[in-house]
């Protein structure tokens, strides 16, 4: 039986993508096998951890429980993406280095997507 494939156009950090992918992939795995951005990282793969998490449309949602084709036309943030177009870190990225923030560093994309995104909502949280 072959297996079923749809072509899934996504923004993902402000480029335009055009990706062939298996009806059951994950947006997870079409972000770090498909476009090669490995700075979305999959813990438990049931949506507790929060590792997996980029904005989408501006919003934060864990990556690793939509499937790709559902979310054809959006645009997406990862953790690659964060950043000012010259480089310069996010303020959460500034701020995670500045106070040693990052432990081991692997659910550290997770938590500066959604703090992006919080900061978004709320410029001055204090």
């Amino acid at each position: 039986m072959t297996e079923q494939r749809r072509t899934v156009v996504l923004t993902v950090n402000g480029v335009r993508h055009d990706i062939d992918v298996p009806v059951r992939r994950l947006l997870s795995d079409a972000i770090r096998h498909d476009l090669g951005l490995t700075g979305t990282h999959v813990g438990c793969e049931h949506g507790v951890c929060g590792a997996c998490t980029v904005l989408l449309d501006g919003r934060p949602v864990r990556s690793c429980l939509l499937l790709a084709v559902t979310v054809d036309g959006a645009a997406v943030t990862t953790v690659e993406g964060l950043a000012g177009a010259d480089g310069t870190p996010h303020p959460a990225q500034q701020a995670f280095t500045e106070c040693h923030a990052l432990q081991c560093g692997f659910c550290t994309p997770g938590f500066l997507t959604t703090i992006a995104a919080a900061l978004e909502d709320n410029p001055d949280p204090t």
